[in-house]
């Protein structure tokens, strides 16, 4: 079906992509893409989205009060909509909603109530009207692509796999949580579906419109503008604005099928291992992501798939985060626990869940509660629980959330706002040093650290990034879907080098298939590949430095929330 570039491109989601595409109506202007001109019968092959600016219509109800432009690193939050049409297949589901590629923690997978029983050959139970299905990822099996999702509300909660003819009516539960503007664009956004969102409390909307209320308690109705990520014939890389002036029909499973991808590759199943393929195009090439770049023409031995389990860690310097790092899990460096730190007294209490807290506060702080209490700097205390008291404040009574506290040198059990700032430090009986894997097997992420030795396995030439840094805080554990691959010198490179007997690399590495966009051609299998050993060798991981807005996307990282607001005259109001 023809359709304009920019209704093509506000139709794709990124389960989907690579897609193909033939022009079948070229309008070019001049210069406005570097030079590039699209002609009816040119082939463009989308591999990304990229964003790159958010506008919203500001409505209060069904009165739209004005349009504004978000920037993507805004920073306030907002809470997502529910939409209110429900979908009728799986497919209409995996078509318009983003769905995690792995297992990662602290990330919201998407949330649908299924409205009428479901009952097929795939699931071996009856679905109830008004399960509640949460969605996690996908799963190939004997060429069929399934849903991977699990039923809530019960214990342990059921997984199960549907079918992408599976019907029903699929309608998305409401979120409570708070997302960033960049989060939902990238991972919140449904295909094809308007977006709404309202805006977490304290905002600053009125900051890119005076047209906003001060207190504005409406909605917005998102409307995001992408970059296209693409390559055209020649392996030709090219970034392209939506709004370009062609129309495109899709050509993605005919003929003319784009060239097998990492993700293909991937969910081959386990008995297709191992097999040779040679590297045709690196069109978004990560290769800080591999311990070993990759390039056009290169052969690989792809032995088999794995779950590499990483640290996702951020330096901290002088109080101050600095660079992000992701850590193979197998890191052998020697590392000491360390205090964390807690902004408010509301850090606190949210640390209590995983067990006592004992704290010293590096600030003053004066209440101007009644029952609440005040405090000086190096003052230490025993965090007890959560309670709510009532203050007055301008002759008017206020609902104040409180910790309950020990005093640690007077032994008096005080109230402390969850509003009040104290810049507090953690402190705790500091055990010897160990390695990340040990210390996490004790103690609750995120959590701060200090390395003591570096890991051995790092040469001196590469040095470990992670020794000689102030202070780490390991935030989580992430799972990244690899290839766990074999390098094989082409007969051109050992011509070149002149030693056509020289012996192949042994050392395998792993390739993040989410990270990784090649396409590649699955060579010939010759008939020692099937001799080689599918050992379980582990494979060459390297300490990696990430940007952080490359983790926050995924909400790999645990994002604070800012403390309570204080009380105020309802006057001001």
């Amino acid at each position: 079906m023809e359709q304009t570039w920019d209704s093509y491109i506000n139709s794709l989601n990124r389960n989907s992509l690579p897609r193909q595409v033939e022009v079948t109506e070229g309008n070019y202007f001049s210069g406005s893409l570097e030079n590039l001109s699209f002609s009816k019968g040119d082939v463009i092959t989308v591999v990304d989205l990229e964003p790159i600016l958010v506008r919203a219509e500001v409505k209060d109800g069904e009165r739209v009060l004005d349009l504004v432009d978000i920037p993507l690193g805004y920073e306030g939050n907002f809470q997502l909509v529910a939409d209110p049409v429900s979908f009728e297949t799986v497919a209409d589901l995996i078509h318009s909603v983003r769905l995690p590629q792995n297992p990662v923690a602290h990330r919201s997978p998407p949330r649908f109530q299924n409205l009428i029983p479901i009952s097929t050959d795939d699931v071996p139970m009856k679905l109830r009207k008004g399960e509640t299905l949460s969605l996690i990822g996908f799963e190939e099996s004997q060429g069929r692509r399934l849903l991977r999702c699990e039923v809530l509300r019960k214990t342990p909660p059921l997984k199960l796999l549907l079918p992408m003819d599976c019907r029903g009516h699929f309608l998305e539960c409401q979120d409570d949580q708070l997302y960033s503007i960049d989060t939902i664009v990238r991972w919140k956004l449904l295909a094809g579906r308007k977006r709404r969102v309202r805006v977490q409390a304290g905002h600053r909307l009125r900051l890119l419109s005076p047209l906003v209320p001060e207190h504005f308690r409406g909605h917005l109705v998102l409307h995001p503008y992408f970059s296209v990520m693409a390559y055209l014939p020649g392996e030709t890389q090219v970034s392209i604005p939506s709004d370009l002036d062609i129309s495109v029909t899709e050509i993605t499973g005919l003929d003319r099928k784009p060239r097998t991808t990492m993700r293909q590759i991937f969910s081959m199943e386990e008995n297709k291992f191992p097999v040779r393929i040679k590297i045709t195009s690196v069109v978004l090439t990560e290769n800080e992501v591999c311990p070993k770049p990759l390039k056009c023409g290169q052969l690989l031995t792809i032995l088999r798939t794995e779950n590499v389990r990483k640290f996702v860690a951020t330096e901290i310097s002088q109080g101050k985060k600095g660079r992000r790092f992701l850590i193979p899990y197998t890191y052998q460096g020697l590392v000491h626990r360390r205090g964390r730190y807690f902004y408010a007294v509301s850090d606190v209490a949210a640390a209590m869940q995983h067990g006592q807290v004992y704290f010293q506060a590096s600030r003053d702080y004066t209440s101007f509660l009644g029952p609440s209490a005040s405090f000086e700097a190096d003052e230490c205390f025993l965090a007890l629980k959560k309670t709510v008291v009532f203050a007055k404040f301008h002759s008017e009574l206020h609902r104040v959330k409180v910790l309950k506290c020990l005093n640690i040198a007077t032994k008096d059990q005080v109230k402390l706002p969850l509003f009040a700032v104290g810049e507090f430090l953690e402190l705790f009986d500091g055990a010897g040093p160990g390695t990340l894997q040990e210390l996490c097997q004790v103690t609750k992420l995120p959590c701060h650290v200090s390395v003591a030795s570096p890991d051995p396995s790092v040469t001196e030439e590469e040095e470990d990034p992670l020794y000689g840094t102030e202070e780490l805080r390991i935030e989580n554990v992430v799972v990244e879907r690899c290839l766990i691959a074999k390098d094989e010198p082409s007969l051109e490179d050992m011509i070149a080098s002149g030693d056509i007997y020289r012996e192949c690399p042994e050392a395998t590495f792993a390739i993040p298939i989410e990270k990784s966009s090649f396409e590649v051609s699955v060579v010939e299998e010759p008939s020692w590949i099937a001799d080689v050993e599918k050992e379980k060798c582990t494979p060459l991981q390297s300490i990696q430095e990430v940007t952080e807005k490359s983790l926050a996307f995924s909400n790999c990282l645990v994002i604070p929330r800012p403390p309570p607001l204080a009380p105020k005259p309802r006057s001001l109001f």
